[in-house]
């Protein structure tokens, strides 16, 4: 569409947020400022219709789940991983600074990146278990 018109979700079936319900129409609809990646100085907001579904599975209305947001609204998942990957060499409070942002927001996106990066490494299973010392009686 160009410069200063939204980006429209397209015509078609719309997915619970929650429990992924696939429903044929839609409660109502919101345009979003989302926050993504940077382009060199410059902060880049998408602006996006985001739609609600009234749920019949759930029975409450709920956001329509798009696979490239988190879970909060306001920012996509590479925006957060790229935040979660920057906590890994630099404090919050720095991150919170140079990204313009509260210190409560990059901690939650770090957390969220920690999760991932713990699910993506799976379970550790011990193979050797060590015993520094044995007590075999009180005082002994």
């Amino acid at each position: 569409m160009g410069a200063g018109h939204p980006a429209q979700s397209p015509l078609k079936k719309t997915v619970c947020g929650t429990c992924g319900t696939v429903h044929r129409g839609w409660y109502d609809r919101r345009i979003r400022q989302i926050r993504d990646l940077a382009c060199g100085d410059y902060r880049i907001y998408l602006e996006v219709d985001v739609r609600r579904v009234d749920c019949r599975k759930c029975g409450k209305v709920r956001r329509e789940g798009l696979e490239w947001l988190l879970d909060s609204p306001f920012c996509s998942k590479r925006f957060g991983y790229m935040i979660g990957a920057k906590c890994r060499t630099q404090t919050i409070q720095d991150v919170a600074k140079e990204h313009m942002l509260d210190w409560h927001t990059v901690k939650e996106l770090d957390k969220r990146y920690m999760e991932e990066q713990l699910k993506r490494a799976g379970k550790p299973s011990p193979r050797i278990i060590g015993i520094d010392e044995i007590s075999i009686k009180k005082r002994h």
